[in-house]
């Protein structure tokens, strides 16, 4: 388990580090220029229909079901992935088809406020990208096959290959001038996790061609649906306010579609390097505790979690602006686009502290089997992120689309901390944290302003911020306890 563990993490962290050069390398060559625009638009058009109906279908039905089967009924577990995979290849060969044929309608739908130029472009990645779908899918049901069998190698390279991919059409679009060569490294990518995947799990055995019954199959995709029909709500609601989002973008101008995808990136990062190992380390043992002991580690691990997030909350509201301009402030991202880029990422970073904890409780919540809790308050979030999304753009501007997500964060995180038990641990945590976040916040402000636009101004103000809250912490006996606590466990 300790080295599947290890090999996600590191598979993880090598697909952002290639993640990040992708966003870096398309922010200097595009900045949020039509190209970029087009590639955010044709991925968004080209996963929301297949994500819809396959993701908790193969991460929270297949896996569990398969595993389970293969124990007791090798046969009915065959039988099972082979059905699936019949199925994925038609809804596959469905998609595409549909994409390549309604490519004009898709983008129009999807982007309506785009101009008639980036429009046609996002068109054209559009039909590339298409073609990605059926080796997307395949990959995606391989992967859950080989993790049925106790191995995540497939799982690992994932986002690497992705990425690696992605750089590659970049790099050729850019040698070529042919921007339409970027989406190619989408399909490409997957094409190719599609063939290793087979040829690895056909070499290891994992992989067999032997016949299966029709009925075993039948009898197999009773209890997956049994399974994936509770979680049915949310990929609905998930891949609505994507929809959304995209929508509201493209209203607010071409550049807002770029600029929601280049502060995303930041957030969500942040969130995985940090939430990830927070709360794994301290949530790998909630399955075989009682009620109480789960409530009791989580009452720890909230305020440690919180402690390390809220600082770093405090930093990237206040010079969002100098941390993107630090990352992507260079070639054709200019200085609309890291304006642009910085209102979308203050509305993100408001919320940062709830989008990390967020995480680590939903994790506690499926760690105990309560997945209809969990679904229950994803998907609250998610209305609420769908809502805002709709109502407060026009009147806030970009700033509105991160806030959005923030604010879905922020009821994802108190329905969860309620369901565990720990709602009043939460709020009392939060309103100890809160004056230090808001002094933290102030000093970033104040020292950062003495050398503005700079790295050395991002630099200075983050240092100001941390220091201003080690102190905060260290006059605060619950708060130091906490982050002594999260020094131990590193």
């Amino acid at each position: 388990m300790r080295s599947a563990v290890q090999r996600l993490f590191w598979g993880g962290l090598a697909g952002k580090l290639l993640g990040l050069v992708r966003e870096v390398l398309l922010a200097a060559a595009y900045g949020t220029g039509a190209p970029a625009v087009a590639a955010r638009v044709a991925q968004t058009a080209t996963l929301v229909p297949v994500d819809l109906f396959t993701a908790d279908a193969l991460s929270a039905g297949f896996l569990p079901v398969h595993a389970e089967l293969r124990r007791r009924d090798p046969a009915r577990a065959a039988a099972l992935f082979h059905a699936l995979r019949a199925l994925l290849l038609a809804l596959a060969l469905v998609v595409t088809v549909a994409l390549l044929l309604l490519a004009g309608p898709v983008v129009d739908l999807l982007a309506p406020g785009l101009d008639g130029a980036t429009a046609a472009t996002a068109t054209s990645f559009l039909r590339v990208s298409a073609l990605g779908v059926p080796s997307y899918l395949q990959f995606a049901l391989l992967s859950y096959l080989e993790a049925s069998h106790g191995s995540f190698r497939l799982s690992s390279a994932r986002a690497t290959v992705q990425n690696a991919g992605m750089v590659a059409g970049l790099a050729v679009a850019w040698w070529l001038s042919a921007p339409v060569a970027l989406a190619w490294g989408f399909p490409a990518a997957y094409v190719a996790l599609h063939a290793w995947a087979h040829r690895s799990l056909r070499r290891r055995g994992v992989l067999s061609p032997t016949p299966w019954d029709r009925h075993d199959a039948r009898a197999a995709l009773a209890p997956l649906w049994r399974r994936v029909r509770p979680l049915l709500l949310l990929p609905v609601v998930l891949q609505a306010s994507v929809v959304a989002e995209r929508v509201v973008a493209s209203l607010l101008g071409d550049g807002v579609v770029a600029a929601v995808d280049y502060a995303r990136f930041v957030a969500t990062t942040g969130v995985s390097l940090l939430a990830v190992p927070l709360g794994l380390a301290g949530l790998a043992v909630l399955p075989g505790l009682s009620a109480a002991a789960t409530r009791e580690r989580l009452e720890r691990l909230v305020p440690g979690v919180l402690v390390v997030v809220v600082p770093l909350s405090a930093v990237l509201a206040v010079d969002a602006d100098g941390v993107v301009r630090a990352l992507y402030g260079r070639g054709a991202f200019d200085a609309a686009a890291v304006a642009t880029s910085g209102q979308v990422l203050t509305g993100f970073a408001v919320g940062f502290w709830a989008q990390a904890l967020s995480y680590v409780l939903v994790k506690a919540l499926n760690a105990r089997d309560r997945n209809r809790a969990a679904v229950t308050a994803l998907a609250a979030g998610l209305a609420v992120t769908l809502t805002v999304d709709l109502t407060l753009p026009r009147v806030l501007g970009p700033v509105a689309l991160g806030l959005a997500v923030s604010a879905g964060a922020v009821v994802t995180t108190a329905l969860a901390a309620r369901a565990l038990g720990v709602g009043a641990v939460l709020v009392r945590c939060s309103v100890l944290c809160a004056p230090g976040a808001l002094l933290a916040a102030l000093a970033a402000a104040l020292v950062g302003a003495a050398v503005p636009g700079t790295w050395a101004g991002l630099a200075l103000g983050s240092a100001a911020a941390l220091v201003v809250w080690g102190l905060h912490v260290a006059c605060v006996p619950a708060l130091r306890r906490a982050l002594a606590q999260v020094l131990r466990r590193s």
